[in-house]
């Protein structure tokens, strides 16, 4: 099937819809109690013979978010208008961090449990369903929806102040606590900051561009 004639037509105006969009999602996220992020992830477990109470907090960088591209393809007529698929690539520039807190507890050992934890290498994609009208020689992105959001990363650590006697349980402290991070992160970003880019791209629609 070839191209719909518009499609380069579309994703120039789509390209300047990002320019628009950098310029509000960082605040909007900020503004949204997002960045920082306090509630993380807390929790209790059992690791080895004892019980780990966690909590990570104090979540920073999603803000950082910058998309780089959104492009529409699959353009079909449906009435006066263009409907398609958009797909979205977006990168954190700065690197997420976090707070660990919490406290291990063994017999009669209780060592309180400190440090931190960093995502590098941030990265958003997904796909969303887009609609374009054609009024007044104005070619417009009317809508953008149903915005599905994924997170991916390069690297992550955790760093865990050592543990005295128990530090034979750091290792496994560690893989736990970031496991669950990781996992509540995954979810903050296709949950919440989906929501808030969905929020501002339907302030800044329609955006539209001339024909003439």
């Amino acid at each position: 099937m070839s191209e719909n004639p518009f499609t380069q037509v579309i994703n120039e105006i789509l390209q300047g819809l990002v320019v628009q969009l950098n310029g509000e999602i960082g605040p909007a996220i900020k503004e949204a109690g997002f960045d920082p992020y306090q509630n993380v992830a807390s929790g209790s477990k059992g690791i080895g013979v004892g019980t780990a109470h966690y909590s990570v907090n104090d979540l920073t960088g999603v803000s950082s978010v910058r998309f780089q591209d959104m492009v529409a393809s699959n353009l079909t007529p449906s009435g006066n208008n263009l409907i398609g698929q958009l797909n979205f690539h977006a990168v954190l520039t700065d690197s997420l961090s976090a707070t660990v807190s919490g406290d291990l507890h063994v017999a009669f050992l209780d060592p309180g449990i400190s440090g931190n934890l960093r995502i590098d290498g941030g990265i958003l994609s997904g796909s969303a369903n887009v609609q374009v009208s054609l009024t007044n020689d104005k070619l417009c992105i009317s809508s953008i929806s149903d915005l599905n959001t994924q997170f991916s990363y390069a690297g992550a650590n955790i760093w865990i102040n050592n543990l005295g006697v128990l530090n034979y349980l750091l290792s496994p402290l560690e893989n736990l606590v970031l496991d669950v991070a990781k996992g509540a992160i995954e979810r903050l970003i296709s949950s919440q900051i989906n929501s808030v880019v969905g929020d501002q791209l339907t302030t800044l629609l329609p955006f539209c561009a001339s024909t003439t």
